[in-house]
């Protein structure tokens, strides 16, 4: 890679930040690797989300959708989505012998 230097001055309000952040060297390095590409940086409580969706599967036991949803700080639309990915049911789904609202309309 070609050798360069970043003066403070040549950086925006936003970049100014980061390199006050992280220090003037950290950032030419995520230049050097990152220049010209987006990166997404998550909420800090999106890594505590993936351990709390485990959990919530490990309680649920069918009967305490509620409890769960009040506890977690979630709806109980929330949870059952939650459940519904980790087993295979999908409370959406059009059950046997019941019309859907499309084919309904199709119909019509």
């Amino acid at each position: 890679m070609r050798e360069f230097v970043i003066q403070p001055d040549d950086l925006n309000e936003e970049q100014q930040q980061l390199a006050e952040l992280i220090g003037l060297d950290n950032f030419a390095k995520l230049v050097q690797v990152f220049g010209g590409t987006n990166i997404y940086i998550p909420k800090a409580e999106a890594f505590g989300r993936t351990m709390r969706n485990e959990k919530i599967r490990q309680e649920y036991n069918g009967r305490n959708v509620k409890i769960l949803a009040s506890k977690y700080g979630l709806t109980e639309r929330q949870v059952y989505n939650l459940v519904d990915n980790s087993n295979g049911r999908n409370y959406t789904r059009v059950l046997d012998g019941q019309m859907s609202l499309f084919d309904f309309l199709n119909s019509s």
